[in-house]
């Protein structure tokens, strides 16, 4: 019974941290803007979901192949809108 629970709980919380990446794209397209972003911040925070990922599948856990693939979701959606409104060099 715990383990269910705690189960669910894993994937809520890694549904819950990808939608934490949504306030961050929604601003860049707002202002149309990603020059006060650290693109590679988030390419950082990619790598390590993707191992946690791989991980995951290769133990057969689908708590965390839930939660990591919201995690990489959020991320991609910040690195795209990120690279999408950067500001090109004059």
């Amino acid at each position: 019974m715990f383990d269910t629970i705690l189960g669910w709980l894993v994937s809520v919380v890694g549904v819950a941290t990808g939608a934490a990446y949504i306030p961050q794209a929604l601003r860049i397209w707002k202002r149309r803007s990603s020059d006060d972003v650290s693109i590679l911040t988030y390419v950082f925070f990619l790598g390590g979901q993707l191992i946690y990922l791989v991980y995951g599948i290769r133990i057969q856990q689908w708590p965390l192949i839930i939660g990591m693939a919201a995690n990489i979701a959020g991320s991609l959606a910040v690195i795209g809108s990120a690279l999408r409104f950067r500001a090109h060099p004059r």
